[in-house]
């Protein structure tokens, strides 16, 4: 079960990374800030709306209201088959899907090496000790956090996944 479960996440990993492909490339360049780059803008989907609310189905709106008590700045967005709410916290920027019934579907936060929990950075520079962690977009799915975690030396740049203790190299790039 762990097994078949840890292949559904990789391959949900593997989308939301292609989705963001273009923040590492503006990593590797060294425009990353105290910000994680990228993650301003959405998909091509997407339609921002100032009165969004009006739109949102109620299930989405008391969920969101029910689990974030104490955010009151996000902002909502349209998608073709649901609801993307946003808003920063404690300098951790976070998206969270509805689909059009308004159910969860996932919640995703975005955030630099020193908001990464101890446990999992201390894991992933025990074996990548020469290289610089860029960003972390840790996954909620279901109740087990997932790290999608970037990092980069002089010459490689790669996105690491762990998922229950485990560790991936999810993609590879060679820089130059």
């Amino acid at each position: 079960m762990k097994k078949i479960l840890k292949t559904f996440m990789a391959a949900a990993v593997t989308a939301v990374v292609l989705i963001h492909s273009a923040s590492a490339q503006l990593a590797v360049r060294g425009s990353l800030g105290s910000d994680v780059p990228g993650l301003s803008t959405f998909n091509g989907d997407e339609q921002k709306d100032k009165n969004a609310l009006s739109g949102i189905h109620p299930r989405a709106v008391k969920d969101f209201e029910k689990s974030f008590k104490s955010i009151t700045d996000e902002n909502w967005s349209k998608l073709s088959d649901g609801y993307i709410a946003s808003f920063t916290a404690d300098s951790i920027k976070t998206r969270v899907a509805y689909n059009r019934n308004g159910r969860w579907q996932y919640t995703m936060l975005y955030y630099g090496e020193k908001k990464l929990p101890l446990e999992v950075r201390s894991a992933v520079k025990s074996v990548y000790y020469d290289y610089d962690i860029l960003n972390v977009a840790e996954i909620y799915l279901d109740n087990q956090p997932l790290y999608m975690i970037t990092i980069q030396d002089e010459t490689h740049l790669k996105t690491i996944g762990v998922y229950d203790g485990d560790m991936q190299v999810i993609q590879e790039y060679q820089r130059g």
